[in-house]
């Protein structure tokens, strides 16, 4: 079997032959095909060439099928069924994508790194461009559940009722302390230097009691017990407090790459930690289910 040979056979070809095998006349198949009849018999010639059979008889006043074109028949429909059938599935299936993955990010999310990661994702998987949307743990696991989001990066743990899940991150954590404070003197701070500083703020534990719990026990293991403590009044809020020397707080290191007058990050010297998993909502197109799951590392870099 000459394998080269067959692979200049393209499906026009196979088109014209089962026309051609309905009519058994070049002048009528080449009508149903909108040509003349001398392409049709350029493009049946090359067929049988290639084939290395002759498909039609031609000897007697009429055009007929030989053995080999009656086998051809049968298995030309199958070929050209499957491949009509293959090309609709793509495009039903592109049709189906959306136009952008929306991708729930925590609120504490550095949004100058976005630009990168959106870029970073096309380029390793040539899907959609991801659309962003920022919120506390607890609303981007409705947004999931409502599936106003299809996927979401989630501080852990959380209850993610059985949403499939992969770990992209663990996150230090660094200080957050006031620039003009003699906390901003040391280049990294342990959480006893906080004990007497200012207003310890972190998030009220309503906001997300599994996140709080996890992050209290870690400040009781580490013997953390700050004299004076407040609810963070939301980022915007709390690092106005900080630069106004009110505060302090503690935040994924994704933050420290911003900056803001009258506030100063340092490096923290106890271990503070977050893991973060990238969570997926379910009915999720299988493409973007396969392109995400493949990416952890792309979505841990963002996140610092």
């Amino acid at each position: 079997m000459n394998l080269a040979r067959h692979r200049s056979i393209d499906i026009r070809q196979l088109r014209y032959f089962l026309v051609l095998a309905e009519e058994l006349n070049f002048r009528r198949a080449a009508e149903r095909l909108h040509l003349t009849q001398p392409p049709l018999s350029r493009q049946i010639a090359a067929l049988e060439q290639a084939l290395g059979v002759a498909l039609l008889d031609r000897s007697g006043p009429l055009t007929r099928l030989t053995a080999a074109g009656e086998q051809a028949r049968a298995a030309f429909a199958q070929a050209v069924q499957a491949f009509d059938a293959a090309l609709a599935g793509v495009a039903a299936q592109a049709a189906a994508l959306p136009a952008t993955l929306r991708l729930g990010l925590p609120w504490w999310f550095d949004m100058s790194a976005f630009a990168q990661l959106d870029a970073a994702w096309r380029a390793a998987t040539a899907q959609v461009p991801l659309e962003p949307q920022l919120e506390a743990g607890p609303e981007l696991l409705a947004g999931l559940l409502r599936q106003t989001l299809d996927a979401a990066l989630i501080a852990m743990p959380h209850d993610l009722q059985g949403l499939r899940h992969v770990e992209v991150a663990r996150l230090q954590h660094v200080a957050v302390v006031p620039a003009a404070s003699p906390l901003a003197r040391k280049r990294a701070l342990r959480l006893a230097d906080l004990q007497d500083g200012p207003v310890f703020l972190r998030f009220a534990r309503r906001v997300n009691p599994a996140l709080w719990t996890h992050y209290q026990r870690q400040y009781e293991a580490l013997g953390f017990r700050p004299r004076r403590e407040a609810e963070a009044p939301g980022t915007t809020a709390t690092i106005a407090q900080i630069a106004a020397g009110r505060g302090c707080t503690l935040l994924p290191t994704a933050l420290a790459r911003q900056r803001y007058p009258g506030v100063a990050y340092r490096r923290l010297v106890d271990p503070v930690t977050v893991d973060v998993h990238l969570v997926l909502r379910e009915g999720l197109d299988p493409t973007l289910v396969k392109a995400l799951s493949e990416q952890p590392a792309l979505f841990g870099a963002a996140l610092g």
